[in-house]
């Protein structure tokens, strides 16, 4: 499968428009076929094992105050990207606290920018990655750090909604399996689900992850009102499996089926831990041979795993 992102860039004021996001089935978005970039983990899947994709939970209070953290998670994954077979990381919003502070944003950025080396990663496009904003990014700065020039040209780059970031996908192959993850804007309207439902269709034949910062209240595991319309749009698409959050404090998941179709959705955010968070994050590990997918929330800052069952879990999916 091959992942497409949406993305919008905004400089000192002045919003840059990129045209032309249109989906173009099986290409990256520079109109050249998808290379071995973002094919990843081919060797491990052919034994029979596993790979890896990162849920980054809120970074808000990293960005404003513990920068070393944040840049911890991001290193961590680099390091450990063969180890785990890594081949995605999906930040689940919030990425600063303030939406106005360019050094919050800088700090962000900065942290990001571990993924995309090519030289630590050994990718020529870095590790595949997609941001989103969530209810404290709300702003243009969002897209002047994580715009559309960002993103663009790089491989497993799928394309975005309108002319920002907002709203944007990514493509990408493990092996004979494919995937595309899409990251919904907070409180996507009626449109931006009409678009994530044309990229839907467009790829039927990839495993779909959807991300929204919103989707599911703590402890309860309800919807939020985001949460529901989000799930309304997309449960009648057979590809979609796994839905991921943040916003709501702590851990949260449910399992829904609607005609034949199961879709996990997960919530993760530990904003209110000590210094930040304590670099809690998400590992997930799926095995395509079994529809398996082992949930493990780790802190490269502490190097502890939370074991409780509400941190550790498996989901089955098909």
């Amino acid at each position: 499968m091959h992942k497409r992102w949406i993305i919008k860039m905004v400089a000192c004021g002045i919003i840059c428009l990129f045209v032309g996001s249109s989906v173009v089935l099986g290409r990256s978005e520079n109109g050249n076929d998808l290379d071995s970039q973002a094919i990843i983990g081919k060797n491990n899947i052919e034994q029979g094992t596993s790979f890896t994709i990162i849920a980054l939970p809120d970074t808000q209070n990293y960005a404003s105050t513990y920068p070393d953290i944040f840049t911890n998670q991001t290193q961590w994954i680099v390091e450990n990207k063969e180890a785990l077979n890594i081949v995605y990381v999906g930040h689940e919003g919030d990425i600063t606290n303030n939406a106005r502070s360019f050094a919050q944003w800088h700090r962000a950025s900065t942290s990001m920018r571990y993924l995309e080396d090519p030289v630590s990663t050994g990718l020529p496009d870095g590790i595949p990655y997609s941001v989103i904003r969530g209810n404290h990014n709300i702003g243009m700065l969002f897209d002047l750090y994580f715009g559309v020039a960002r993103f663009k040209g790089r491989s497993y780059y799928g394309g975005h909604y309108s002319y920002t970031n907002q709203n944007n996908y990514v493509l990408f192959d493990v092996g004979e399996f494919h995937y595309i993850s899409i990251s919904l804007d907070y409180n996507p309207d009626t449109n931006e689900l009409n678009w994530a439902e044309s990229i839907l269709q467009t790829h039927s034949d990839r495993q779909a992850i959807i991300i929204s910062h919103s989707i599911l209240d703590n402890p309860t595991g309800d919807w939020t009102t985001s949460g529901l319309h989000i799930y309304n749009a997309v449960k009648d698409y057979p590809n979609v499996f796994l839905m991921l959050c943040g916003h709501n404090h702590y851990e949260a998941r449910r399992t829904d089926t609607y005609n034949g179709t199961t879709i996990h959705t997960v919530l993760a955010d530990y904003q209110d831990y000590p210094h930040g968070g304590n670099g809690w994050l998400r590992i997930m590990e799926i095995y395509p041979a079994t529809n398996e997918i082992n949930v493990k929330t780790y802190s490269p800052y502490l190097n502890q795993y939370q074991t409780d069952a509400d941190s550790e879990f498996t989901l089955t999916y098909d």
